[in-house]
């Protein structure tokens, strides 16, 4: 199950829209919450998407869009 659609081609910026579109909530927590739908027990490819994305955040303290 794919958690949203078309994340294999966004850019940071638009995955990070398309999260809070999605979860309504900071960048940040949006991110995490999708890193965790994405994770079925296997670490598919999504999951790894939007995890690396989120320790980016994260890392650089974003707290907001570019």
């Amino acid at each position: 199950m794919t958690v949203i659609e078309g994340w294999e081609v966004f850019t940071e910026e638009e995955a990070i829209n398309a999260a809070i579109d999605k979860y309504r909530k900071d960048p940040l927590t949006s991110v995490a919450y999708c890193a965790f739908a994405a994770d079925d027990g296997r670490k598919p490819p999504e999951y790894r998407f939007w995890f690396d994305l989120f320790l980016k955040l994260e890392k650089t303290g974003s707290s907001g869009v570019a």
